[in-house]
């Protein structure tokens, strides 16, 4: 069974005797919301049109009712000026109507109510949140029957804002007058978001039920406004909307979601749910189509990147999950699929909360502000030291793999926790690693134009001589470019001018430049040999002025430098693994480097459930932001929770003796705060 609808919006007019009304525009947005939302209306298709002529409106109009089969359900929703002539004649204005030439430019009631009677839909919906809309009853079938009292099923109904000689008002004042918000509207989407207007309890808000409680709250907010009912071929009840497990409660005001908001939530969900399903130990495999052929993949950053929705109004919300596990691998390596997961509940939360009225700009404070003390709660009181005997054990947890955690462990002994590790792709298909002597430093290349691989964001050349210059670079480097045959350069100073920047970027050698300061400069000469170079005389260097390395790889937080000198730098080693397992390696290295400076919490989502317990008695500020602070505080245990799912355990039995990174823990909190407040200011 299809469920469709179509909500048409008119709220500008080109003839100024109809005045502009903001309701139209406002209130679309918010039920589109409603009724795509699966939990709500979950309608299959939801076409808004907005502010468009009578001919747009008709094909429209046909267009969603004409394919239609006997087990659909059909909703359309009129909001705009109704017209009225002499003879009762019911319009309904389209951005082009004339007020006094209503039959050749608005929608008739007659076009109306004759499409939805050839509908071969069973069941038609039309809602009409217009002036005068009760005059649609004139001419229609069983005309005056109020069936208010009936159980409403299978056939064609039709619910007014008002009666055939009254405005549609919004707390004071007309709609004429260009209304905030329209009343009718309002109610309507009160009672199917909070389920207040689930009358029996059973679960669905039914047609009547919904009229039944639309009429109340109307009448009760406005007495002289009569919302009107009118329906036949009724049968079995006609279910609009789930009423949810909160059926009946009231809600705080209205929902404040928009329909680019449910969008996001919607593909955010489908994109989220294989990259969730590979968490923890028996975390599955998701199986997408690359170039139209199925692929069965572990990776969160390989299946969020190789994720094609099957309905394109997915496609933003897959968006999201890319940025954001980028994001957190670009800035940790590790916990992609565990910010993911935290993305994805706080979305759901706060879906809820803007179901309950809630602003989503304060709820976004509230997000923002949760996210900056769960930062501090993991550092001061989550997170411990790194200990010697954690490394194998976190570098097990990051990777997956009890194997590639002992190599690491293995390598961290001699190099030490932040020390030079670099991973390359071997030729074997084992794992094996050689021990040499190198350096690693917090400076990463000066800019993008020196990448060479951007799928690794690695800029990487092979056995490069190394020009070490004390200050800022000149134009000079150009002459040392000159001299070298068949050999990249890699250049460290102390300042990189724009100008000196334009001249290693025309190069065509290979070429990187790192700003350090210098200590790093004389470290490097320990490590490569060579002379540091004052600025001032550059034009004065020799080839025996530069060093020599084996690799540099620098990327935009870091570089690793191995040296050809026997003596000099730091104890490094070059892990080598097969292509597949090489990211996986390089995940559990840089977990390692991050736990070593920020320390480790309890893993199998453990550790962030117990920061969000923590973080949800440490809420603070407005009402408002209080509700975005819970939402993400509890949001924290989602991990925890699909790691459960995935190994068919509860939560309470999930073993938290792995540890993971806290300063990955961290990135992956601020990384998927950042996500749910861009999803907030999604208008």
């Amino acid at each position: 069974m299809g469920r469709h609808a179509l909500l048409v919006a008119t709220g500008r007019y080109e003839d100024v005797r109809l005045s502009r009304l903001r309701a139209p525009e406002q209130e679309v947005d918010r039920l589109a919301a409603v009724l795509e939302d699966p939990d709500v209306g979950g309608f299959t298709s939801v076409q808004v049109l907005r502010d468009r002529t009578d001919q747009e409106i008709r094909r429209a109009v046909e267009d969603v009712l004409a394919p239609r089969e006997a087990d659909d359900l059909v909703l359309l929703y009129f909001s705009c000026h109704g017209l009225t002539t002499a003879a009762r004649r019911l319009y309904f204005a389209a951005s082009n109507t004339e007020q006094d030439r209503p039959a050749g430019t608005a929608i008739p009631r007659s076009f109306l109510n004759e499409q939805l009677e050839d509908c071969r839909a069973s069941g038609r919906i039309l809602l009409l949140d217009c002036c005068f809309s009760g005059a649609f009853a004139e001419g229609f079938k069983a005309a005056g029957t109020n069936v208010l009292d009936e159980e409403v099923g299978a056939g064609y109904v039709v619910m007014t804002a008002s009666n055939a000689y009254e405005y549609a008002f919004e707390q004071d004042s007309l709609s004429l007058d260009a209304p905030v918000a329209s009343l009718f509207t309002d109610v309507l989407i009160e009672g199917l978001t909070s389920g207040a207007a689930d009358l029996d309890g059973d679960g669905w808000v039914d047609a009547d039920e919904l009229f039944k409680y639309a009429r109340g709250e109307v009448r009760a907010r406005r007495p002289d406004q009569t919302p009107q009912y009118f329906a036949h071929g009724s049968s079995q009840p006609l279910r609009i909307a789930r009423a949810g497990p909160n059926a009946g409660r009231r809600p705080r005001g209205k929902a404040s979601y928009t329909s680019g908001q449910w969008l996001v939530a919607r593909g955010f969900r489908a994109a989220a749910e294989p990259v969730c399903a590979t968490l923890g130990p028996m975390g599955r495999r998701a199986v997408v189509f690359v170039d139209r052929r199925p692929v069965e993949l572990s990776d969160a950053s390989a299946i969020a990147a190789a994720f094609q929705p099957d309905d394109p109004r997915d496609w933003l919300g897959a968006e999201y999950v890319r940025d954001l596990v980028a994001r957190v691998r670009r800035e940790a390596g590790d916990g992609a699929a565990s910010a993911v997961a935290v993305a994805r509940g706080a979305i759901g939360g706060l879906v809820d909360a803007m179901r309950d009225g809630h602003n989503p700009v304060r709820l976004m404070r509230g997000v923002t502000a949760a996210a900056d003390r769960a930062v501090e709660l993991i550092a001061d009181e989550v997170a411990r030291p790194l200990a010697d005997g954690d490394v194998g054990v976190v570098a097990t947890a990051a990777s997956g793999d009890a194997e590639v955690g002992s190599v690491v462990e293995r390598v961290v002994a001699v190099t030490g926790p932040r020390g030079p590790v670099l991973v390359e792709e071997g030729r074997g298909f084992g794992l094996d690693f050689d021990l040499r002597r190198g350096l690693r430093f917090d400076s990463g290349y000066a800019s993008s134009v020196f990448v060479t691989d951007p799928a690794r964001d690695e800029a990487v050349l092979e056995q490069p001589r190394v020009l070490l210059v004390s200050g800022p670079l000149s134009t000079a480097v150009g002459k040392v470019l000159g001299e070298l045959l068949g050999v990249g350069l890699f250049v460290v100073c102390e300042a990189l001018p724009h100008d000196a920047l334009a001249v290693l970027a025309r190069s065509r050698k290979p070429v990187v430049a790192v700003v350090a300061d210098q200590r790093r400069l004389t470290e490097l000469q320990e490590t490569v040999g060579g002379t540091v170079l004052d600025a001032d005389f550059l034009q004065t260097t020799t080839p025996r002025s530069l060093g020599q390395a084996e690799k540099v790889v620098a990327t935009s937080r870091e570089t690793f430098v191995h040296g050809s000198r026997s003596r000099g730098g730091e104890a490094a080693a070059v892990i080598r693994a097969p292509a597949a397992t090489a990211p996986i390696v390089e995940r559990a290295v840089r977990a390692v480097r991050s736990a070593a400076g920020e320390g480790v919490i309890r893993g199998g989502g453990v550790g962030l459930a117990e920061l969000g317990a923590l973080l949800a008695r440490h809420a603070t500020g407005t009402p408002e932001e209080v509700a975005g602070w819970r939402a993400f505080a509890a949001a924290l245990a989602e991990p925890a929770q699909r790691i459960a799912d995935n190994a068919a355990v509860p939560v309470a039995d999930l073993d938290p003796t792995p540890l993971d990174s806290a300063g990955v823990a961290r990135t992956a909190v601020t990384a998927a705060a950042r996500t749910a407040a861009r999803f907030l200011l999604v208008g």
